[in-house]
């Protein structure tokens, strides 16, 4: 069972994400802004956090990289509503996926596996937290999704 957050400010996309995952076993938590999900990790940090990118006050861009300076072994999935945002937005150092809204439960069930994976990895391997994100490009060109 992961640990997971879910940071949108669309109350109904939180309680659709929250309810497949935790079909599957997970413990989630849920956040309505940017600001109210850091706080949240603060409390009780989470092994994952899907985020949406454009959120009242500060955006996922922004919330994501607090969690790449204060929790860099956390596993980050951007979300978006926008398709044109979704390629530069996945580039973030420290991003594992971006799924663009809407998205099918299919799609959300393969990003969470492959994230996992990258923490199971993670904390098997014991990096260091400064070479977290820049081991994360090299490990995702590493696995054979086809």
């Amino acid at each position: 069972m992961a640990r997971m957050l879910i940071v949108d400010d669309e109350a109904l996309m939180r309680r659709l994400i929250a309810l497949c995952l935790k079909d599957l076993g997970h413990d989630i938590r849920q956040a309505g802004d940017a600001r109210a999900g850091l706080a949240a990790l603060a409390e009780a940090p989470a092994d994952l956090v899907f985020c949406d990118v454009q959120m009242p006050g500060e955006d996922g861009v922004w919330l994501t990289g607090q969690i790449r300076n204060r929790y860099p072994m956390t596993a980050v999935i951007l979300m978006t509503g926008l398709s044109t945002k979704a390629p530069a937005t996945h580039m973030q150092k420290g991003v594992l996926a971006c799924l663009v809204k809407p998205f099918r439960a299919k799609e959300l069930i393969d990003a969470t596996a492959i994230a996992l994976r990258w923490v199971e990895d993670l904390e098997s391997a014991g990096p260091q937290p400064d070479d977290v994100g820049d081991k994360l490009a090299e490990w995702l060109e590493s696995l054979d999704l086809n």
